[in-house]
């Protein structure tokens, strides 16, 4: 859905949102793609109210149409969940339509003006909001965690229903891709695979905490190179995942070294080539929706590979373990995403999407 708000502004177009945070359902990721997405965005919350319209409101210079129902603006409520909802049409031509389209704008208009509980969405209020104790603002990764992974942990027996006979819409932005099967038995996370290599933590829907706030984000579909999974039985494996460009607004040639990793300790050897630089960074690694805990993971950096290796100089070295991971599942076409946080921590999950589309910048 990103790429049609942003066909939908690149025509002309104008959004206007205004999102609430009530029921705990509200997470970091979308309050920062409500921000980054739409021309004004507004966040409304009431302690002790909670603010549930779903208003769907399109104007042209002749005519308008509104939908109205139960569907939240995400994937499961666009697509593929039960929802309801009526469509009304109007012309501006028409004096009763444009009466009827002035209750629609009305409406926006009163909320607009409640300042008190209706305040401009923008990067300050989404740190406010996460840091602060009263709001509780989640994470796509715990959401998903705790989604998909209750009945293991709760050790719910034998699923009392089955599916439905009519079959699930897809999602266009993903076509072909099939719903993941989830059974009763062993967990299984959201990428399709079982739970045989001991994971022990799973990541719960909990607030978000200080050291979540996102400083950068990076992700990529992983190729079978990146996933591990050479072509031929006999072949080598790579050990390394090359972080390039992958269709960011960024230089992959001094954005990972220089921004990403800036505050890494780098450490440099020469070699016949050149010089290479390397540095052990931390991450807490998430597959699917378990944690791995925290690995020391190798992040290295060569001036002289922008020639030859497709301008991507800097590598990250999966690591033993996680190699043994990636041989024994096969994550090719999965996305892995890495992030940065504020106080210095960083996360790198494999999963079956990307994780957001967040501050992925050149800046500092």
């Amino acid at each position: 859905m990103q790429g049609d708000f942003r066909a939908f502004r690149d025509r002309g177009n104008k959004i206007t949102a205004v999102v609430g945070i009530s029921e705990g359902g509200a997470t970091r990721q979308g309050l920062h793609l409500v921000h980054k997405l739409c021309d004004a965005s507004h966040v409304f919350h009431e302690t002790g109210r909670t603010f549930h319209p779903k208003i769907y409101f399109f104007t042209g210079p002749d005519d308008w149409s509104v939908f109205i129902g139960s569907n939240n603006l995400t994937a499961g409520g666009v697509f593929w969940n039960y929802e309801a909802a009526v469509e009304i049409s109007g012309s501006f031509g028409s004096p009763d339509d444009v009466a009827l389209a002035g209750q629609f704008t009305g409406l926006f208009d009163e909320l607009l003006r409640d300042s008190e509980v209706c305040k401009p969405l923008d990067d300050a209020l989404i740190k406010l909001l996460i840091e602060s104790p009263v709001y509780r603002i989640g994470d796509e990764i715990r959401m998903a965690g705790r989604r998909r992974s209750a009945a293991a942990r709760t050790g719910a027996g034998e699923p009392v229903f089955g599916r439905s006979r009519h079959t699930k819409t897809p999602d266009p932005g993903k076509p072909g891709k099939n719903s993941t099967k989830v059974s009763s038995g062993a967990p299984k996370d959201h990428v399709g695979h079982v739970d045989d290599v001991n994971y022990v933590n799973y990541v719960d829907d909990q607030p978000a905490m200080p050291s979540e706030l996102l400083s950068h984000s990076w992700f990529k579909k992983m190729s079978a190179s990146d996933a591990q999974r050479p072509p031929k039985a006999e072949s080598k494996t790579t050990g390394n995942l090359r972080l390039s460009q992958a269709q960011h607004p960024i230089d992959q040639k001094t954005y990972f070294r220089k921004v990403f990793f800036a505050d890494a300790q780098w450490e440099a050897k020469e070699n016949a080539r050149g010089v290479q630089e390397k540095a052990k960074v931390p991450f807490e690694v998430v597959i699917g929706a378990q944690s791995l805990g925290v690995h020391e993971i190798v992040i290295d950096h060569a001036d002289y590979r922008i020639a030859g290796q497709g301008n991507v100089p800097t590598w990250l070295h999966w690591g033993e373990a996680l190699t043994a991971h990636l041989k024994a599942h096969d994550h090719t076409g999965h996305y892995v995403t890495i992030e940065t946080f504020e106080d210095g921590s960083r996360r790198l999950t494999i999963s079956a999407d990307p994780i957001g589309e967040i501050n992925v910048s050149e800046g500092a």
